[in-house]
């Protein structure tokens, strides 16, 4: 998948980068972030980082880092089998992942993408509130192991057609 770059009013989403490393192993090694995600180890370290950096510059994986437009990075989002998304625990509450995703979610749908799915922890309320707010509707749900948690998790399911984001970019405009 071709990841350019997007830009919104606050954000840069851009491919990941070599030197992103140890933004991303740091925001990464903080429980309160990783315990949502399915893919991440605990704790997490600059080796993987720059495995995962690797992995997804070889594969390429439709990851974007999320920085700010000095540069600051924030999370990343993708869209692959599923959709994803995190930020580190200082962008919490600034709307960020809204407007990341959105742009993502803008991106896809112009070039013609089909029908999105998202899966989340079960307890992750916020997670869940976005993916409402982006029009994503439930969809049943899957068995994940999570790394960080050591278990597998059933968790909700969640999907985007491209007709429900046309509807709701119109109704915004």
């Amino acid at each position: 998948m071709t990841v350019p770059t997007l830009t919104t009013a606050r954000l840069v989403l851009r491919p990941l980068q070599r030197g992103d490393a140890d933004a991303l192993a740091t925001a990464l090694d903080d429980w309160d972030v990783i315990r949502w995600l399915s893919g991440p180890p605990y704790p997490y370290r600059l080796a993987d980082a720059r495995q995962f950096i690797a992995d997804v510059r070889a594969g390429g994986a439709g990851v974007w880092a999320i920085t700010l437009a000095d540069g600051g990075f924030l999370g990343t989002v993708g869209l692959g089998v599923e959709f994803g998304y995190w930020l580190r625990r200082g962008a919490w509450g600034r709307g960020y992942a809204t407007e990341a995703t959105t742009a993502l979610l803008d991106h896809h749908f112009a070039g013609g993408g089909a029908a999105v799915e998202a899966g989340i922890h079960p307890d992750n309320a916020r997670s869940r509130h976005l993916l409402e707010k982006l029009g994503f509707v439930a969809d049943g749900h899957s068995v994940t192991y999570f790394p960080a948690r050591r278990a597998d998790i059933e968790r909700p399911m969640f999907r985007l057609t491209p007709e429900a984001w046309r509807r709701l970019r119109d109704a915004a405009e």
